[in-house]
């Protein structure tokens, strides 16, 4: 992982953090970095993973709730 300053992954959008994700996976697919620096990429691959993880549920109970709403009327 580069040594530029990472943005919080709770305000990345999904894009965003895919984007990087893909990134972080192939760096480690490669086996170029030391062990220290692909625990880290590792580290924040889980992160990343969870932000989407977070949006897609979000997404989820949007279309629900339109769902629902589409119901009742």
């Amino acid at each position: 992982m580069s040594k530029k300053k990472l943005s919080n992954p709770d305000e990345m959008s999904f894009e965003e953090a895919a984007n990087e994700l893909d990134g972080i996976i192939e760096t480690i697919d490669r086996g170029e970095d030391d062990l220290e620096t692909m625990m880290a990429s590792h580290t924040r691959g889980q992160l990343l993973v969870k932000r989407c993880q977070a949006l897609l549920q979000q997404a989820e109970q949007q279309l629900k709730s339109v769902d629902v709403e589409e119901l009742d009327e």
